[in-house]
């Protein structure tokens, strides 16, 4: 799974939407997740902008081990968002603090 993040030089909730995914994406490292940020304004990022529709930034594309789009979000989520959309793409659910310690 990838997740691209799209970006623009002076938008002021790209940085907060880099860090989301940067700090979630490492957490499912094991399971094949890698992310990307993308600044629109380069050569390359024009021409994926102009593949994946993009029209405002931050967005936040995930892709499926296949390179399908799973996922499309606007603006910078919140980590358990951004969590909860992962694990269902992948498949898994991750026990909560109770399951854990009640043996669930």
């Amino acid at each position: 799974m990838k997740i691209l993040v799209f970006v623009g030089s002076h938008c002021p909730h790209c940085p907060a939407a880099v860090k989301v995914v940067k700090d979630v994406s490492g957490e499912y490292r094991k399971y094949g997740v890698t992310f990307e940020k993308i600044r629109t304004r380069t050569p390359e990022g024009k021409k994926l902008s102009g593949n994946y529709g993009i029209s405002a930034v931050p967005t936040i594309i995930i892709l499926d081990k296949k390179g399908n789009e799973s996922k499309r979000i606007t603006g910078a989520p919140k980590e358990s968002s951004l969590k909860s959309d992962i694990e269902e793409i992948l498949g898994i659910k991750k026990k909560s603090f109770f399951d854990r310690i009640l043996g669930r």
